[in-house]
């Protein structure tokens, strides 16, 4: 539970050091919580990770000036939430020991390797005193809601995984489960996850040939004269031989194009209608095209789906999906409880 906290905190306050806008010729205040100014300066290094995150997703110039703007103001909402939450953490004289944040930064350091971690600070513009400062008042942060959230630090009951069940289901008929967006998105992975136990599954294996949007007219035909020659192989060879010699996928290429089990709706929408509208034993004779290349299928074996029950196996799938439930639900009536209590002033909306 520790971890996922921890993950929770994460996703909760992402925070840089870095300045993505022109600094303004007076600090502008955003905000006021409380008396405490949010200044535009603070928030520009505030939301520099989150630009930094967006860039990896979509070219900024793609991203509508409203939904930056929405995104903006959300993030504005999540600083102002983290400084309830400090102000309040002040109030009940919480504090962490150097010690505690140190253990905390070395922890990190063995998950992921020194190197490792030293560079990811310095990409979000930390030295490794503002990185320990930060450390420590996340530390603080986590104290606080451990001690104020009762669903932190007790277990799943029946009758709350079976709630959460029922919610699983909704969804899955495209209901809506109520839920708050942030919860919700538990809702979602469960989904998922009860659909490969569930679902419909084949074990296939794969040939694969290379041809991504962009490439250059001679690419695409050596591409085209390699999936003939691949055609031409598998009238006379094993599906594996001709995948251990062709297929440009180098995983399943070392497996003899083994890719393994895949449940109905793990693959992307052109090859799930294909693979499992097949028999045990077929191939596709002609490759499924997909803008990075040509598949050639076969399917090795075929399980039905079966009838989704709360069996032992779900029921602890579910009791960890209702902790992260319950955590976030949790969390958002603590802030709602400290926002009801606080004077807030939001001077820019975007």
């Amino acid at each position: 539970m520790k971890k996922f906290f921890a993950g929770l905190l994460t996703m909760v306050f992402v925070t840089g050091a870095g300045n993505i806008f022109a600094a303004p010729s007076k600090d502008q205040t955003l905000a006021i919580v409380n008396g405490e100014p949010i200044l535009a300066s603070e928030f520009n290094n505030y939301f520099n990770v989150v630009i930094a995150q967006l860039k990896s997703i979509m070219p900024m110039d793609q991203i509508p000036e409203q939904k930056m703007g929405e995104v903006k103001n959300t993030f504005l909402n999540k600083k102002i939430e983290e400084v309830l939450l400090k102000q309040e953490a002040k109030k009940q004289r919480i504090t962490v020991s150097k010690k505690e944040v140190l253990d905390s930064i070395n922890e990190m350091k063995k998950q992921g390797g020194e190197s490792a971690f030293n560079a990811e600070i310095k990409k979000q513009n930390f030295t490794p005193a503002s990185f320990e400062k930060y450390m420590g008042e996340q530390l603080v942060i986590m104290k606080l809601l451990t001690q104020n959230i009762p669903s932190l630090t007790r277990p799943a009951t029946d009758s709350e995984i079976k709630d959460i069940y029922d919610k699983v289901i909704i969804k899955m008929k495209g209901g809506n489960t109520t839920l708050p967006p942030d919860a919700d998105i538990f809702i979602e992975r469960a989904v998922i996850e009860v659909k490969k136990i569930f679902g419909e599954k084949a074990r296939i294996k794969q040939i694969f040939i290379k041809n991504p949007k962009g490439a250059t007219a001679a690419e695409a035909k050596a591409a085209a004269d390699k999936v003939e020659t691949v055609k031409k192989e598998l009238q006379k060879k094993p599906f594996a031989d001709i995948a251990k010699q062709y297929s440009e996928d180098i995983v399943s290429k070392s497996k003899n194009g083994d890719v393994g089990t895949v449940a109905k709706g793990d693959l992307p929408p052109e090859l799930d209608k294909i693979i499992f509208a097949m028999k045990a034993g077929d191939y596709t004779k002609e490759p499924i095209k997909t803008d990075n290349g040509y598949y050639f299928i076969k399917v090795e074996e075929k399980t039905a789906s079966k009838e989704i029950t709360l069996d032992k196996d779900l029921k602890d799938l579910l009791r960890t999906v209702t902790l992260q439930v319950n955590i976030i639900k949790g969390y958002i009536n603590f802030l709602n409880t400290l926002r009801a209590k606080a004077n807030i002033k939001i001077n820019k909306i975007w």
